[in-house]
């Protein structure tokens, strides 16, 4: 503790009268703190003994860092923790002090925090990062660390932005988007257990969540079309009854609001081969599925032929392609036929 700080700690700031040094972190430029940090490393490893007391101490140094260290010496301190916590020297899980809520209040958690978090990037990456969080038994997202009326992430990913931190930036980004996507999957999960469910409230959901960019279009289809075909007994079934039909009948005006470019027609096709090749006991009934999204006007002959020579998915391909064999010829005759009739017509009224 005297070699952190300069002097003895204790619970609500120091001892008067206690030992002090002029060797110590509190005294360090920014600039110094990684080789004197080094020296307590190699001073460790050669007394290993002394190795869980400092562990020890550095967490009683931030559990009264609030009164004992102002927040130049915190960021020092924070520094120095990444540095040892890089090498090993301390253990992740002294890190769970920042949620205290006296450290939380007043931005002392989020100072130290940043400091060990800039020093982190500056020698390793974001990933080694993370995983450090995750064994300390940290909120991913940081939220912990934040006072409540800071705790957004909309507000998190603004501090990060003022500091200059881009790689924390995309990693509350990249939390926020996963929230997302699990509040979506809860929701439309939700809707479709239901059993007096609302296709016209489900629908504004579903368009609001892809308008707000909470989640893109081809989520939600693959979320939807997931929900449906595990919302019932079916789903366990070795062979796939036809109330499994009959539900996803029910849910045609929902794929209508949503799907309104072939675009999005073709992601639909695509979501539904790969559901389909992932979960075996409904491999069998992808041309099943696709004629009654087609006579629902959800897909379009043009969008099913287009997948089938070019733009389908590589997963099982074989065995799809082979179930949509006949349906994409009598789809291919149609648009002959029709193209005859038009001919027809031409000739008729040349005359």
């Amino acid at each position: 503790a005297v070699v952190s700080t300069q002097s003895t700690g204790a619970p609500g700031g120091t001892i008067e009268g206690g030992v002090r040094t002029e060797i110590c972190l509190a005294k360090q430029e920014k600039s110094d703190v990684k080789s004197f940090t080094n020296i307590l490393i190699q001073f460790i490893r050669r007394y290993k003994w002394l190795q869980k007391t400092l562990g020890e101490e550095i967490r009683k140094i931030m559990m009264v860092m609030r009164v004992c260290l102002n927040e130049e010496e915190r960021e020092l301190l924070g520094s120095a923790t990444a540095y040892l916590l890089i090498e090993g020297i301390i253990p992740p899980t002294l890190l769970s002090a920042l949620t205290q809520d006296h450290l939380v209040k007043d931005d002392v958690s989020a100072s130290f925090a940043t400091s060990l978090f800039r020093t982190w990037l500056e020698e390793r990456d974001m990933a080694s990062l993370t995983s450090t969080l995750k064994k300390a038994s940290l909120d991913p997202s940081l939220q912990d660390i934040y006072p409540a009326h800071k705790r957004s992430l909309d507000q998190i990913e603004s501090y990060f932005k003022e500091k200059g931190m881009n790689e924390l930036v995309n990693h509350v980004k990249a939390q926020r988007a996963n929230a997302n996507r699990k509040n979506f999957i809860s929701r439309i999960k939700r809707f479709t257990n239901e059993d007096d469910y609302n296709t016209t409230e489900m629908g504004e959901y579903i368009r609001d969540a892809i308008s707000q960019e909470r989640v893109t279009s081809p989520y939600a289809l693959q979320v939807l079309f997931s929900a449906i075909a595990n919302s019932g007994d079916w789903a366990s079934q070795e062979n796939i009854s036809d109330d499994f039909y009959k539900e996803l009948k029910q849910y045609v005006p929902l794929f209508q609001t949503i799907i309104d470019t072939p675009k999005m027609q073709l992601e639909l096709l695509n979501k539904i081969q790969e559901f389909c090749y992932d979960n075996i006991n409904f491999l069998k009934t992808f041309q099943k599925i696709i004629f009654l999204l087609y006579n629902g006007n959800i897909i379009e002959e043009d969008s099913i032929i287009g997948w089938y020579y070019t733009h389908h998915s590589q997963k099982g391909q074989r065995e799809f392609l082979a179930q949509m064999d006949k349906m994409v010829h009598w789809l291919e005759n149609a648009e002959e036929e029709e193209s005859d009739d038009d001919d027809d017509d031409e000739d008729e009224d040349d005359e």
